[in-house]
């Protein structure tokens, strides 16, 4: 069973005198969780001078980012909008990491005027000559394509001779010649997301490792008292569940493979993370009522009020593992299983969250639970059909405690 299967029935059951004849669908986050996925990342890593910065796009919510920046993590902003989310959270400069690939200059102005300290991370050479001017107020860095293979599926790799992120280490002499003419600080590298190989990613930081100590010789032997002080080893781990004890074994293998590997990101650098899907997946759940239950061939069609609008990399890409828990009258469903059909509400053929799983027998007034929907969920509602984005509630399940954090709303209208 899910790990928030608990929580989530008793959240069905509390919101149940809360909802309206419009809430066909409600959105939810557990505190509890989030804090133990928190934890778990500091603890893994166990690096006095890390800033692990959760990535924005995996779960924008305001309330969702205030809670992060309280509890003394960052955030890594993709986009300029992203930047504003996070000073909006109020999360100190320092802890700002911005890395959009097309960084206008009037928002680094702005970065350089209002978050002095802001790590910038460069994703091109010809980048560079855009951020020398803001020197002294923003820490820069540059980022790196190591140009490995981490098994990561084709849409989320990141690392091949073509890919549109970062400079490619190949081009090792011209960036060494960059770190030597700008007042570069830091080196990012981010392999991919989904990674199913670790090793891939181990090989990547090894590669920038090297890089970084031959870039510091470089700007020694120059006489340059600078250096390359931070590493940022970005994200892209795949969710997991904590163990009974709250810690993270995939995690936690990945940081040991690099401690082995790379002594020097302890010792020798600053650590930069950031993990936005590992932290948030299994963090956050739904709850949609079952309009209608049809017969189509050899199946049951479960029509939802939820589908590609609020998964739509489910929908288009390929389901990420996101468990189904059927409710009647607040109860589980229970009976023999049968072969169901999970549909959306979107006037598009290719609107199913999973065909073909197994389930009771459900029927019209029912609700299923979704298991797994903290990142890339919320962050990715589609306007296709404008549909209305649902409530957000907060679940602090330990106190038995419901918050709302945002209104049914549409956008869109």
């Amino acid at each position: 069973m899910h790990p928030l299967a608990e929580e989530a029935v008793w959240a069905a059951n509390a919101l149940r005198p809360l909802k309206t004849a419009q809430d066909s669908s409600v959105l939810l986050v557990s505190w509890n969780a989030l804090d133990a996925y928190l934890d778990a990342l500091a603890a893994c890593w166990g690096h006095e001078r890390a800033v692990h910065a959760v990535a924005i796009k995996s779960q924008p919510h305001s309330a969702v980012l205030r809670h992060i920046v309280v509890r003394g993590f960052g955030l890594e902003a993709a986009t300029w909008e992203e930047v504003l989310l996070a000073r909006a959270a109020g999360c100190p400069p320092e802890r700002i990491v911005f890395d959009s690939p097309v960084k206008r200059p009037h928002e680094l102005e702005d970065c350089a005027a209002n978050s002095p300290g802001m790590l910038v991370n460069a994703n091109s050479l010809e980048e560079l000559d855009r951020l020398k001017p803001f020197a002294g107020r923003l820490r820069l860095g540059l980022r790196i394509n190591p140009m490995v293979d981490v098994d990561a599926p084709s849409v989320y790799q990141v690392s091949g001779d073509e890919s549109k992120f970062g400079t490619p280490i190949a081009d090792r002499a011209a960036i060494l010649e960059a770190v030597l003419a700008h007042p570069i600080e830091a080196l990012h590298v981010h392999s991919g997301s989904s990674m199913n190989d670790t090793h891939g990613a181990v090989r990547a930081l090894t590669r920038l490792r090297d890089l970084a100590v031959e870039a510091n010789e470089r700007l020694a032997a120059a006489g340059s008292g600078r250096r390359i002080t931070t590493l940022d080893i970005g994200g892209g781990l795949k969710p997991e569940h904590l163990d009974g004890q709250g810690s993270a074994p995939q995690m936690t293998a990945y940081a040991r493979a690099l401690r082995a590997a790379v002594p020097e990101l302890w010792s020798d650098f600053s650590l930069v993370t950031e993990f936005g899907q590992w932290t948030h997946f299994h963090t956050g759940y739904a709850l949609s009522d079952v309009e209608y239950v049809l017969p189509r061939g050899d199946r049951s069609v479960v029509y939802l009020h939820l589908g590609a609008d609020f998964l739509l990399r489910d929908a288009y890409v390929r389901p990420r593992g996101i468990s189904w828990l059927p409710l009647r009258e607040g109860a589980e469903v229970v009976g023999r299983p049968v072969l169901t059909d999970l549909a959306g509400p979107l006037c598009f053929a290719g609107d199913y969250l999973e065909k073909g799983c197994m389930l009771p027998q459900l029927q019209a007034g029912d609700e299923v639970l979704f298991l797994g929907t903290g990142s890339n969920a919320y962050a990715l509602w589609s306007r296709h059909t404008s549909r209305s984005i649902p409530a957000v509630y907060g679940v602090d399940y330990a106190n038995r405690r419901l918050e709302l954090l945002s209104e049914r709303t549409n956008p869109f209208i």
